[in-house]
């Protein structure tokens, strides 16, 4: 029970601290299948029941179009009882984000992850926008947060990286990421303790991304210096002193 009253106490502290939730929300969770939106959605409804108000969730799996084994439609189902089990509704929209991004990998640029990654918000945006729901909850995790960092830095030219809650389109739309302190380690392992459904990713580009290479890097370069790096790059990016910095 340690590693759940862990998670349980970070996803809380990050919804407080940053004021994700409020009465009467309407919430659309981006469930891909993987460890992350599992844990993602099995807190936020567990959650619903622990805070003095109502907030509504809506579950959706974007089918990316891109050639699944035999075991999607099984998958999917799966998902479906794991999300019928929270008590949240769960649904899947078809997309054309496979064609996009194949597309995109034909023509050389932007990046197919770019391209994949454009798409699949639109269709958030869109059923977001027709079904009047406010904010949209993604999985991104700690480690996301510090790689999105530095491939900002290395390839942008910018110290910018996802932040916990994003304000879209004039405050009509909110993005939220409750599971911004909580390390992708622990994520994995809490889902796979629990027999989550996770799915595997169908993307033929998943394996030779920049993330996947920053990853690698920082695992393997980084964070083998010594054992506190991890822990300080992560407390870095929230004690930023502008003051000492270049303009």
């Amino acid at each position: 029970m340690a590693l759940y009253h862990k998670l349980k106490r970070l996803i809380g502290r990050a919804l407080h601290r940053y004021e994700m939730l409020a009465p009467g929300d309407r919430v659309l969770v981006a469930l891909s299948g993987g460890a992350d939106s599992l844990v993602l959605t099995y807190f936020l409804a567990e959650w619903r029941r622990k805070v003095p108000f109502d907030y509504e969730l809506l579950a959706v799996h974007l089918d990316m179009g891109f050639d699944r084994g035999p075991g999607y439609r099984q998958g999917l189902s799966a998902l479906e009882r794991f999300c019928e089990e929270l008590g949240v509704p769960f649904r899947v929209l078809d997309t054309d984000c496979a064609t996009q991004a194949l597309k995109a990998a034909e023509r050389g640029k932007p990046s197919p992850c770019f391209v994949c990654s454009w798409h699949r918000r639109k269709y958030l945006f869109r059923l977001a926008g027709e079904e009047n729901f406010n904010k949209i909850a993604f999985g991104h995790h700690r480690d996301d947060l510090v790689v999105t960092f530095f491939l900002n830095m290395c390839f942008h030219g910018e110290l910018s990286t996802i932040v916990p809650v994003q304000e879209m389109f004039g405050g009509r739309l909110y993005l939220i990421r409750p599971l911004v302190l909580v390390e992708k380690s622990a994520l994995k392992a809490f889902a796979q303790r629990e027999g989550f459904p996770v799915l595997e990713n169908p993307c033929p580009f998943s394996g030779e991304t920049r993330r996947v290479f920053m990853e690698r890097w920082l695992e393997e370069h980084l964070y083998t210096i010594n054992p506190k790096v991890r822990g300080s790059v992560f407390r870095a990016i929230f004690n930023c002193r502008p003051e000492y910095l270049p303009r």
